[in-house]
C-alpha cells in the first residue's frame, strides 16, 4: 500500500466522520439559532472541513455544491430569511449529504480485500 492512497483514505474517512457530526450540529442550531458556543464551534470545525474537501480532488465538484449552499444559508441566516433560510438550509443538508455519501462510495472501492 503506498502512503498517498492510506492519506487519501485518512481524508476521506475524517471528511465523512466530520460531515455526519456537521449535518448533526446544523439540525441542531437550526432549532435553536442562538447558540453562540455550537455556532463557533460549527465554525471552527467547517474550516477543518474546508481543507479536508479541498484535498480530495475526486470530491471537488460535490464539495464546491457545499461551499457555495453554505455561502447561501449563510446569507440567508444574516437576514433572517424566513421561508428562504428553511429552504436553503435543505439545500445544504442535501449537498453534505451528497459529499458524505460520496465519500463512503470512495471508500469501499478503495477497500482492500485480505485472503
Amino acid at each position: 500500500m503506498h502512503i498517498k492512497e492510506f492519506s487519501t483514505r485518512v481524508m476521506t474517512f475524517k471528511l465523512a466522520a466530520g460531515l455526519e457530526r456537521y449535518e448533526m450540529d446544523l439540525r441542531k442550531l437550526a432549532g435553536a439559532f442562538l447558540d453562540a458556543e455550537l455556532w463557533r464551534r460549527m465554525q471552527q470545525e467547517f474550516g477543518e472541513l474546508r481543507m479536508l474537501g479541498a484535498s480530495l480532488p475526486k470530491l471537488s465538484v460535490a464539495w464546491v455544491a457545499v461551499l457555495v449552499s453554505r455561502a447561501r444559508l449563510l446569507q440567508a441566516a444574516c437576514g433572517r430569511g424566513g421561508p428562504a433560510f428553511a429552504s436553503l438550509l435543505q439545500e445544504h443538508l442535501a449537498a453534505v449529504e451528497g459529499v458524505r455519501k460520496r465519500c463512503l462510495r470512495m471508500m469501499g472501492a478503495q477497500a482492500v480485500v485480505l485472503a
